[in-house]
């Protein structure tokens, strides 16, 4: 936006330009628990600055945020915002979730909804005419804010002053160590990389992330082929058959034409003797069967 003019303090809806996004999986219960996590997710992928982190979980899967407090207020002050001006601030990710047309940043830029992450592109990418260029007044702002505050050296150097005696001494410290070190670092450091050689992420957190993913989906390939070879040997006699098979999200629906009942019950016993603990649920209604894997 360009330069105004406010009284008191304002509340901030950041454009997706002023901060960067990933999606992560972790066996974890919390957004706390995956923000520490903040850093090495990012890590290698972000321009100099000093940043701070936020979490969000949604569903199976957590949103991680990383933004500079410092340029957003630089921004914020050329636009004729103080920061102490500035009240609690919003992504466009959260606030902007559900929209279903581009809606006008700036005079070159708009956001859009793109496989649910809002985005921030060239006006000329979209049809002009579907172009929103009144977000109107947001009704209800998102629970999920965050605070702005100065992190940078060249504003909070006073504060940091007596930190730097202590810092000064932990070098010292830690030159002492480097130095009875060196000699074993060096016998390594011309070691082969396995994360070039097989091009894996630089980060470990990543590759656990990655060899987890791997793990379930390949345990879901193996529940999923054993229930079709089950499916494809089943008792069937020469007056029954397989009118049709559906299978979504792990949920198999397969109808019957047959007139006995307890020919059914057969063909479920078979079901579960094939598949044993990769089947979490068995059901039959009339002629139809619903077989749920793990």
């Amino acid at each position: 936006m360009g330069k105004t003019s406010v009284h008191g303090k304002v509340d901030i809806v950041l454009t997706p330009s002023l901060y960067w996004i990933k999606r992560a999986y972790f066996e974890l219960y919390f957004a706390s628990q995956a923000l520490k996590y903040g850093p090495s997710v990012f890590e290698g992928s972000l321009p100099d600055g000093n940043y701070a982190y936020y979490a969000l979980k949604q569903n199976k899967e957590f949103l991680l945020f990383a933004y500079d407090p410092d340029e957003i207020i630089a921004i914020l002050e050329q636009c004729g915002i103080a920061s102490s001006q500035i009240g609690n601030v919003y992504f466009a990710q959260n606030e902007f979730a559900q929209i279903s047309a581009p809606v006008k940043c700036n005079e070159n830029d708009v956001m859009v909804s793109h496989n649910g992450t809002i985005i921030q592109i060239p006006r000329s990418l979209v049809e002009q005419s579907s172009i929103q260029d009144e977000i109107g007044e947001i009704k209800k702002l998102s629970k999920h804010n965050i605070t702005l505050y100065r992190s940078s050296l060249r504003h909070s150097f006073k504060a940091l002053t007596p930190a730097l005696s202590i810092l000064g001494a932990l070098i010292v410290l830690y030159a002492v160590q480097l130095f009875f070190t060196y000699r074993e670092y060096s016998k390594v450091s011309d070691l082969p990389s396995v994360f070039q050689e097989y091009k894996l992420p630089p980060t470990s957190l990543q590759n656990a992330s990655i060899e987890k993913k791997l793990l379930s989906d390949f345990k879901a390939q193996e529940s999923f082929r054993k229930l079709t070879n089950a499916i494809l040997k089943l008792p069937l006699s020469p007056a029954q058959r397989v009118e049709s098979i559906a299978y979504e999200k792990d949920l198999f629906k397969i109808v019957f034409d047959i007139q006995d009942n307890k020919g059914l019950d057969d063909i479920k016993l078979h079901i579960e003797k094939s598949l044993g603990k990769l089947l979490e649920e068995v059901k039959v209604e009339k002629n139809i069967m619903r077989i749920k894997i793990l």
